[in-house]
C-alpha cells in the first residue's frame, strides 16, 4: 500500500486485550510485545514527527530521463516561442535518442504547420520565461501517485477514466481533479443524493478526507505521505498551506480586535483617552494623531474614512494636500496644519485593503503632480508608471548627431542625378540665400521626424510590480518580433478557437493523441488500438491488451434497452448512451468566455468594444497615390523624404 494507515491506540494498548497470567517458572527476560515496547513508540513517533528534516531520494534513472526531457523541452519553447509546448512534449515523445532536439528542430523548420496544426502561442511566450510545471514531463511515480491519490477520492469513477483525464491535462494532478469532480457531480447517484438532502455536493475547495490522517486527541491533521515527492508538495501547498494561511489571518485579526479592546479598557482606567474633534468620540493615545499645528487631535478612524472619501470619492481637492503628500487637517476651524504621512499610512495599513488602498493614494498622488507641471511623458499603458520623454522638435534636432548616407542608387540614377545636380541649385540656391531660417526648419523638421523613426519602440517598465514591456507606437505588449497594429481579432479568435478546442477534445491514454468527436457514436478507437467511451471516458477495448484489466466491455458498454421516445434517459440501468451527444455547447461557451477573458487582461484591452473593426492591413496602403491623398507631397514631405534617405541620424 502507498498509503500507510495508523493502527488505533485502543489496539495497541495491552490492558485491552486480556493475557493470561504470567508463570514465575517463566524467563524474566520476556520481551514486551511490538506494539508496546519503548522502541515500537519512539520509532512511531518520529515517522510522524512533521518537524523532521526530509532526505530526498537518490535520483533514478528514471529521474534523469524526465531531467533530460524537460531540459531539452525548454530548449525548444526557447526556440520556437509561438507553439504551444503540448507540441514540444509529442515530437519528443516520438523521436527518442540523443539527436531528438536536432530532429524536433528540423522538423518544426520544415513541417511547422503540419506539426503544429494550428496550437500556436498568441502573442509568443517571452524569450526565457520558465514552462509552467504543469506543462513539464511527469515521472512515473507522479504519475501513479496521482492516480492513485484520485483513485482514492472517487472510488466511483473507474480506473479508465481517471487515466483518461489525466492524459487530457498532462497528468496533473491539480488539472485532474476539478474535471474528476464535475464528472461525479453529473452522475446520478451523486444528484439524487443531493436531491433528496443526503449529501451536499461536492466544492473544489474541499479537501479529499482520504489523503489526510485521522485526527487525534485534537492534532492537526497531517497529509499521508504519498511515493512521490513532487505530488508531496503539491498536495501541501493546496491543501495545507492555504489553510494554514486563512487559519493565520483569521487569528492575527481576533489578536488585533482583542488587543485594541484590552488597550481601551487600560486606558479608560488610567483615564487617558483623548477627545477627537471631528467625531468626539474618546480614544486611546494609539488611535489617535495630531496636526501640523499642534491644535488639533483627530482620530485614526476619522483619518481613514476621510482617505477613502478622497480617494474613491469627491473629496479629493478638499482633503489631500497635494503638495506635501499628506492629508489636511480635518478640523472645521479653518486650521492650515496637515496631519502626519506616516500616521495617515499607519492608519490605512491596520485594515485588510491596505496596502491596496495606499498605493491607490500613491498612484493619485504621482498623477495630481504630473499633471501641475509641463512636461511630456513616456507611460507605461499597464500602470502608472512614466518616465520623462525628451522632445525632438525643431530646436532639439540642431543638438543631434547626423552623417550623410552612403548612397545606395544604381549608377545610372546617380550619374542621371549628377546630371541634374547644377539645375537644382540654380533652383534650390535662391531659396535657401532668400529665406535662410524657413530653410533651415524645413531642414531641422525632417531631422527631427527621421530622428523619431529611428528611435527604439520598445519601452519596458521599471515599477517592481509590473515591468513588462510596451511598445511606444501602438501602445501594446512588446513581443519579439512585434508588428505594430497587429489585427487584434484574429489573435482573439485563435485564443478563444483553441480554448474551446481543449475544452471537448479527449487524449488517448496509450499513446497521447488527442482527439474530437465530430459526429457517430461514442465509442471511440484510437489509431493505436485504444478504445473508449466518450463520455465517462472508460477503456472499453479487449482485455488483456496492453495491461488492459478493465476493458472487453465493447458496445455493452453502452445502454441496450429499448425506450418509445428516443433521447431520454434509460429508467432501467445507468450505463452511457450509444448516441447520446454530451452537452458540450455549455463547456465551449464558458470555455470560450474565460479565454476572451484572459486575452483582454493580457492585452490589456478591457472593456473595449468594436474588436470585430480592428482588422487591419499590417503593411498599410502603399502607392506614391495614396501618399498623395493623404497630403505628403508637399514640401515638407518632399523634404523629409530626401532628408531621410541621405541622412543618417547617429544618437536619438
Amino acid at each position: 500500500m502507498w498509503l500507510n494507515t495508523v493502527t488505533s491506540k485502543r489496539s495497541r494498548n495491552p490492558s485491552s486485550v486480556p493475557h493470561p497470567p504470567l508463570q514465575r517458572s517463566r524467563s524474566s527476560n520476556t520481551l514486551p510485545s511490538r506494539s508496546s515496547s519503548p522502541s515500537s513508540i519512539l520509532a512511531e513517533t518520529l515517522r510522524k514527527n512533521a518537524f523532521r528534516p526530509k532526505k530526498s531520494p537518490p535520483p533514478t534513472e528514471e529521474d534523469a530521463q524526465t531531467t533530460s526531457l524537460n531540459k531539452d523541452l525548454h530548449t525548444l519553447a526557447d526556440v520556437f516561442p509561438d507553439i504551444k509546448v503540448e507540441v514540444f512534449r509529442e515530437l519528443l515523445r516520438r523521436f527518442d535518442g540523443d539527436s531528438r532536439v536536432q530532429i524536433c528542430t528540423e522538423q518544426l523548420y520544415k513541417f511547422k504547420g503540419e506539426w503544429a496544426g494550428g496550437r500556436v502561442e498568441n502573442p509568443p511566450r517571452e524569450p526565457g520565461k520558465a514552462i509552467p510545471a504543469e506543462e513539464l514531463f511527469r515521472s512515473s511515480s507522479y504519475i501513479s501517485a496521482s492516480t492513485k491519490a484520485l483513485m482514492l477520492e472517487f472510488r466511483s469513477s473507474s480506473k479508465s477514466s481517471v487515466d483518461a483525464v489525466l492524459a487530457e491535462v498532462n497528468y496533473s494532478y491539480s488539472r485532474a481533479r476539478p474535471i474528476l469532480l464535475d464528472i461525479a457531480n453529473k452522475s446520478k447517484w451523486a444528484m439524487f443524493k443531493q436531491a433528496i438532502g443526503w449529501k451536499q455536493k461536492r466544492n473544489l475547495g474541499d479537501a479529499p478526507a482520504v489523503l489526510f490522517e485521522r485526527v487525534v486527541d485534537g492534532k492537526p491533521q497531517q497529509l499521508i505521505a504519498t511515493e512521490s515527492a513532487q505530488l508531496d508538495q503539491e498536495l501541501e501547498s493546496i491543501y495545507v498551506r492555504a489553510e494554514q494561511q486563512r487559519q493565520h489571518e483569521v487569528t492575527e485579526s481576533a489578536d488585533h480586535v482583542l488587543a485594541a479592546e484590552i488597550n481601551h479598557e487600560e486606558a479608560v482606567e488610567a483615564a487617558a483617552l483623548f477627545e477627537c474633534q471631528v467625531c468626539y468620540n474618546d480614544v486611546p493615545f494609539e488611535d489617535v494623531t495630531c496636526c501640523s499645528t499642534g491644535d488639533h487631535d483627530v482620530c485614526l478612524d476619522c483619518v481613514r474614512r476621510t482617505l477613502h472619501e478622497a480617494i474613491f470619492g469627491q473629496g479629493w481637492h478638499r482633503s489631500i494636500d497635494v503638495e506635501y503628500g499628506t492629508l489636511k487637517c480635518l478640523s472645521t476651524a479653518g486650521c492650515t496644519g496637515r496631519i502626519p504621512t506616516f500616521l495617515v499610512q499607519r492608519a490605512i495599513l491596520t485594515q485588510p485593503s491596505g496596502l491596496t488602498t495606499w498605493a491607490t493614494f500613491e498612484s493619485r498622488l504621482f498623477e495630481a503632480n504630473i499633471q501641475s507641471t509641463n512636461v511630456e511623458l513616456v507611460r507605461c499603458p499597464f500602470c502608472n508608471y512614466a518616465e520623462v520623454d525628451r522632445r525632438l522638435d525643431t530646436a532639439a534636432a540642431r543638438s543631434l548627431r547626423w552623417s550623410l548616407r552612403k548612397p545606395a542608387v544604381p549608377a545610372f540614377a546617380l550619374l542621371l542625378l549628377l546630371a541634374f545636380l547644377p539645375a537644382l541649385v540654380i533652383f534650390l540656391g535662391p531659396l535657401l540665400f532668400l529665406f535662410p531660417s524657413w530653410s533651415q526648419r524645413l531642414f531641422y523638421d525632417a531631422l527631427a521626424q527621421v530622428a523619431l523613426q529611428n528611435r527604439r519602440s520598445k519601452f519596458t517598465c521599471l515599477s517592481p510590480a509590473c515591468a513588462r514591456p510596451s511598445c511606444l507606437t501602438c501602445s501594446k505588449a512588446w513581443h519579439d518580433p512585434h508588428i505594430c497594429h497587429e489585427p487584434l481579432i484574429v489573435s482573439l479568435r485563435t485564443s478563444v478557437e483553441a480554448a474551446r478546442t481543449a475544452a471537448i477534445k479527449r487524449v488517448c491514454p496509450r499513446c497521447g493523441t488527442a482527439f474530437v468527436k465530430s459526429s457517430g457514436c461514442n465509442k471511440l478507437t484510437c489509431v493505436c488500438g485504444y478504445s473508449m467511451c466518450y463520455l465517462c471516458r472508460a477503456n472499453i477495448g479487449k482485455a488483456g491488451a496492453a495491461g488492459n484489466a478493465e476493458g472487453a466491455a465493447g458496445y455493452r458498454h453502452f445502454c441496450e434497452h429499448f425506450r418509445p421516445t428516443a433521447g431520454k434517459k434509460c429508467t432501467e440501468c445507468e450505463k452511457c448512451d450509444l448516441y447520446r451527444e454530451e452537452d458540450e455547447d455549455e463547456a465551449v461557451r464558458q470555455a470560450g468566455e474565460k479565454a476572451e477573458q484572459d486575452w483582454r487582461h493580457r492585452e490589456g484591452m478591457v472593456g473595449v468594444k468594436g474588436l470585430e473593426g480592428a482588422v487591419g492591413n499590417i503593411g498599410g496602403a502603399g502607392g506614391w497615390w495614396h501618399e498623395f491623398l493623404r497630403g505628403q507631397w508637399t514640401v515638407q514631405g518632399i523634404v523629409n523624404w530626401s532628408v531621410g534617405r541621405c541622412v543618417i541620424v547617429e544618437e536619438v
